[in-house]
């Protein structure tokens, strides 16, 4: 079966060029009004994964929601709600709201900003590579009569990319995300969960926010990388295949695309995609910069166990940056920092290597780092890279 994936170009955030590609985006899959229909109550779930202003990609932009949610007033919606869950809210939420520009926008679309750690909750039950595991999520994203998506495209340090699929962690309020991270602590395992949580959940509408991009080591510190794209697709593996395709990234080196594939759900392949919209050759970005998987997520455990101290990436702390707030403490899982007079302080033999704690970092003092060993590698795995595109080419 064949899924349609439209390709809209944006090149500023300016509102009503936005409003504009938004509107050309979702022609080609009938519109909003295929979607909302006359009375309908619509959950729209942005990425609001820290307390940073728009333009620093770590966010999806307030131009996008505003635009989305007076879409689905103009089809007929009669409420519209607005929320997102970032790992760990520090003070009150109404400060992520307007530091992200997401409560100005909705306001001014005529919507509502819902807080999910305040919001009623449900248990879904779910069997993650033959064990069964439940999560608690918002109720709200079975009692709207439609949720839709609006996720950012952005690179993250464990899953390479963090896109459509894995936007539906966001669905599990605060600080409990975390703990999902130490019960399943290597990278399949995790992006296991997120996928089982993701077709589980009723979101209808996947649209990504690729205007302003992130790469390098995000989700919430990398470089803003201006790509002019929106995607759109009813299946969320859909979109993140546009992802692939516009930043010229092989999806079955994303572990999460990997696993969507092993069970079948959503495309397996660009062959599966019928691209429609702008054309594709219009939207290619050249000098994305993806971190590679760190292939020590491929080793087996008793080796591993070997080689621990010679190979392995965390975080590392940035030269007189850290602020001593304690954020990165708070929310590790695996209760692996102490804030010490100098800063933040990694313990290496309890770290899952989640780095949740450069997601909430208020000050971007947290980098990805390797071991002497582990960095040959991936210098190599680079290098392997660049010669088979290069031959390719």
């Amino acid at each position: 079966m064949v899924t349609k994936v439209s390709l809209q170009k944006c090149e500023s955030y300016e509102l009503n060029e936005v409003a504009a590609a938004v509107k050309k985006l979702l022609e080609p899959l009938g519109g909003m009004s295929a979607f909302v229909k006359h009375g309908y109550k619509v959950l729209v779930k942005p990425n609001m994964l820290s307390c940073k202003e728009p333009e620093r990609a770590a966010t999806t932009h307030p131009s996008v929601i505003e635009a989305v949610v007076r879409e689905c007033f103009e089809a007929g919606a009669s409420e519209v709600w607005v929320g997102d869950s970032p790992p760990a809210i520090f003070g009150r939420t109404e400060d992520f709201w307007n530091k992200t520009g997401f409560a100005k926008a909705t306001e001014a679309a005529g919507g509502k900003m819902l807080c999910f750690e305040k919001a009623e909750k449900a248990n879904v039950d779910l069997n993650v590579l033959g064990k069964d595991t439940s999560a608690s999520v918002i109720k709200t994203v079975f009692d709207a009569d439609l949720v839709i998506s609006l996720s950012k495209m952005k690179t993250h340090n464990l899953t390479r990319i963090t896109g459509a699929v894995k936007n539906h962690f966001g669905f599990i309020p605060g600080f409990a995300k975390a703990l999902f991270h130490k019960k399943f602590t290597k990278v399949h395992e995790f992006s296991a969960f997120v996928t089982e949580l993701a077709r589980t959940l009723p979101v209808k509408l996947h649209i990504m926010d690729g205007i302003e991009a992130m790469d390098l080591q995000g989700p919430a510190s990398g470089r803003v990388k201006k790509n002019n794209i929106l995607i759109a697709s009813e299946n969320p593996v859909a979109v993140d295949f546009g992802f692939c395709k516009v930043v010229k990234l092989n999806p079955k080196s994303v572990p999460i695309m990997k696993y969507c594939k092993s069970i079948g759900w959503g495309p397996s392949s660009f062959d599966d995609i019928e691209f429609v919209g702008t054309k594709v050759e219009d939207c290619i970005v050249n000098g994305y910069i993806v971190p590679p998987a760190p292939p020590v997520y491929l080793i087996p455990d008793f080796v591993l166990e070997l080689i621990r101290k010679m190979i392995w990436t965390g975080p590392n702390l940035k030269p007189n940056k850290c602020v001593k707030c304690g954020r990165c403490k708070n929310i590790c899982p695996a209760k692996a920092i102490e804030v010490r007079d100098m800063g933040a302080s990694f313990d290496r033999e309890k770290c899952i290597s989640c780095f949740c704690c450069m997601e909430v970092c208020p000050v971007e003092a947290i980098e990805m780092k390797a071991s002497p060993l582990m960095s040959i590698i991936l210098k190599l795995r680079n290098v392997k890279r660049v010669l088979s595109r290069n031959k390719n080419e």
